[in-house]
């Protein structure tokens, strides 16, 4: 079998499912996938969203700071090891990179990049774009999470017919037969104990700044002011769950419930009308998509690159970014039972086009053709 190895730093609960999918697709086609990471540091074990699971290889992994950036070391040479392809990520704070795509070493293994394919969620210096450019146009292939990503390396030089697009998500299927199974005695119960009267916003996801979670509650108590009825939700973990804390003790109508996943978050999710994501909107639009529920967010610059799967007016609602206009768009669409039903039916169509089995059927095209790929 031919063998493949992607390096990751470390590897969400989120992304299980789809490495599990993934080994037994290619396996099919005499491929041995390796997943390789570290562990969490910093801000990402702040999330709580870390996993361990058998087939995954332990990688050495160390992190500094060096004049305020990330630079991570991570000790790569035994796991790849008579790889025939190595994927990683499109990082420039991970050095393995300049080893492994840098001109003094003479490569007999194919290397891939897997990543936005542009800075998405931060405003970046020109010498970071040259370092990024360098690094990806030295890779044999590029895997690119959204379009948006495959248009950024082929704008900047990177031949289109090396490229494959992802189309990240998750698994939306076990999400839609989880919110299915969910019960009107489960809803109704999580809406009693939370005193919530049918126009409820969810915000689920890592709580720290780039969600600007301060943003969200000050249109949040607008929007209760303007009706007594709203109620919000938060549901994660992170570095400012102290503050989201204080929120819940202090304002009747914010309930804090920590981090939530499998049946916990399907009743959740089926008991919001709508999700209240002001920062940067990632994979939770898909969550959105499968569990019918729309989301109202602004044209923030700094979404990642699973924003570009929503459509303002069709499956979601994108405000200016402005806590006026923001708290009004709540107020509007929850007191809107026609238009919230329209939205509910096209996040349905998108939960049906942004799938796991999708995801996985593209990337293993993918590395069959980086595999075939001349150097």
């Amino acid at each position: 079998m031919r063998r493949v190895v992607i390096l990751q730093e470390y590897i969400p609960t989120y992304r299980v499912p789809f490495f599990e999918a993934l080994r037994a697709r290619a396996a099919k086609e005499q491929i041995d996938v390796v997943v390789a990471c570290g562990r969490p540091n910093g801000a990402q074990d702040l999330r709580g969203d870390s996993s361990t699971v058998e087939f995954v290889q332990h990688l050495p992994q160390r992190e500094v700071s060096v004049f305020g950036r990330r630079v991570v070391f991570r000790r790569v040479s035994k796991a790849i090891r008579g790889a025939d392809l190595v994927i990683l990520e499109q990082a420039r704070r991970n050095l393995d990179s300049y080893w492994l795509l840098g001109p003094a070493r003479r490569r007999t293994t194919r290397v891939a990049l897997w990543g936005h394919g542009r800075d998405y969620t931060r405003r970046t210096k020109s010498l970071d774009r040259i370092v990024q450019r360098w690094l990806t146009r030295r890779a044999d292939w590029f895997f690119a999470y959204t379009e948006g990503g495959v248009a950024a390396v082929t704008e900047q030089g990177y031949p289109r017919s090396r490229t494959t697009l992802v189309q990240n998500s998750i698994d939306t299927t076990r999400l839609r037969k989880q919110i299915s199974a969910v019960t009107t005695t489960d809803t109704d119960s999580f809406r009693a104990r939370h005193d919530l009267r049918g126009k409820t916003a969810l915000f689920v996801g890592a709580l720290d700044e780039s969600k600007r979670l301060p943003f969200l509650l000050e249109a949040a108590k607008l929007v209760h002011n303007e009706d007594a009825d709203f109620r919000l939700i938060v549901a994660g973990d992170g570095a400012l769950r102290d503050e989201i804390e204080s929120w819940a003790r202090t304002e009747s109508w914010v309930t804090y419930l920590g981090q939530v996943g499998g049946d916990a978050k399907s009743v959740v999710l089926a008991s919001a009308q709508v999700m209240a994501m002001p920062g940067r909107v990632g994979l939770v639009a898909v969550d959105s998509f499968a569990a019918a529920t729309p989301i109202v967010t602004t044209d923030w610059a700094w979404h990642a690159p699973e924003s570009e799967y929503l459509v303002d007016g069709v499956n979601a609602v994108i405000t200016a970014d402005d806590v006026g206009s923001f708290a009004d768009a709540l107020t509007e669409t929850l007191a809107n039972a026609p238009r919230l039903a329209g939205f509910a039916e096209a996040c349905q169509a998108g939960s049906e086009q942004y799938t796991l089995e999708a995801m996985v059927e593209n990337y293993v095209a993918g590395i069959l053709s980086a595999l075939e790929v001349e150097r």
